[in-house]
């Protein structure tokens, strides 16, 4: 499957936001341009896979739990680090809520901006996310203290802004830094100062905005998703880049985006959106991947990300709406923990 990174979404400023930020714009174009009920991928049978790693739907199926199952855009699902709590995107707002999915609070409303992509500090007390502005473009990496108890603590500050986009965070293992990406670049910021420090710059004509980010329990390197834009998309890869020095290391090679590291620190979920498409786990000292989460004809699936304990990957399932509701905005996505292993 090709990717266009530049579409035009029905639904006004919000809706453009939410699909920049979660990489969805990626997808738009193939998928309105697919057959009515349709997503890419879908002649990809369930059941079977190039590595042997399919199981019958109703296997996987099984596995798979709703934490949210409502109407809203409901996206960047991650677990608090002693598994408490689970912080997620909604309509453009962060809300939180448990493992059982209720009860769900609202953490964060802003008019004019879209809020998205929660990253937990490893201590828990803290959440950063992402504020872009639904007016001018711009965005900011916002920082909420959420003290014991998760009642939130005052209002966000902002740490720093971008005059464009900003698409996904990563916190230092330290807990006193945080990453971002922008269209092309990663950036190191001191928390609560806001120092910034640029630390890779993506080569002429590639794109990161979308592929994700995720920096090792060790503090020794971090995985992005990055690649060269061509005439019909983006050919996103998944890359480790040693944060001591040293050039990007390429991981994947049929393509990948939004990694999320396993707990134990060998495995790495991620989103395959070219050919099988789906949710895979890589295997970092042998290079081998499986997928373990595929997509069907009636949905997507983004986000991976593991429960502290390692069994568990919550995901977003993107489901198209029928064709006569597109003009509405066409998309729903909730939140679902499933049990991968």
């Amino acid at each position: 499957m090709r990717m266009s990174h530049s579409v035009r979404v029905p639904g006004g400023g919000a809706a453009h936001a939410f699909l920049l930020l979660v990489g969805l714009s990626l997808l738009v174009g193939a998928i309105l341009r697919s057959a009515p009920g349709a997503l890419p991928g879908s002649s990809v049978p369930a059941s079977a896979g190039p590595e042997g790693e399919g199981r019958p739907e109703a296997e996987w199926a099984a596995r798979l739990t709703p934490l949210t199952q409502t109407a809203a855009m409901d996206g960047f699902a991650v677990w608090s680090p002693d598994g408490r709590e689970i912080a997620f995107m909604r309509d453009g707002q962060i809300l939180l809520t448990t493992p059982q999915g209720r009860p769900v609070r609202v953490l964060t409303t802003q008019p004019g901006a879209w809020d998205a992509g929660p990253v937990w500090r490893p201590d828990g007390r803290a959440l950063a996310f992402v504020r872009l502005s639904t007016r001018d473009g711009g965005a900011q990496v916002m920082l909420l203290p959420v003290p014991p108890g998760n009642a939130p603590d005052g209002k966000p500050v902002a740490l720093t802004s971008e005059p464009g986009a900003i698409g996904y965070l990563a916190w230092d293992p330290s807990g006193d830094r945080l990453y971002y990406t922008t269209n092309d670049r990663i950036v190191r910021i001191a928390v609560p100062s806001g120092r910034k420090e640029e630390i890779f710059r993506a080569p002429e004509g590639w794109e990161l905005i979308s592929g994700g980010l995720a920096v090792a329990q060790d503090g020794r390197w971090l995985l992005f998703g990055g690649g060269p834009r061509t005439g019909t998309g983006v050919e996103y890869e998944l890359y480790r880049l040693p944060l001591e020095g040293g050039e990007p290391e390429r991981l994947t090679a049929g393509g990948g985006i939004m990694p999320g590291l396993h707990p134990g620190g060998r495995l790495v979920a991620y989103r395959n959106p070219r050919g099988t498409t789906g949710i895979y786990v890589l295997d970092l000292a042998t290079k081998e991947a499986r997928r373990v989460l595929p997509d069907d004809a009636r949905a997507m699936f983004f986000h991976p990300h593991f429960s502290p304990d390692g069994t568990k990957l919550l995901v977003s399932r993107l489901r198209l709406a029928p064709a006569q509701q597109r003009a509405r905005g066409g998309f729903t996505s909730n939140i679902y923990v499933f049990e991968w292993e």
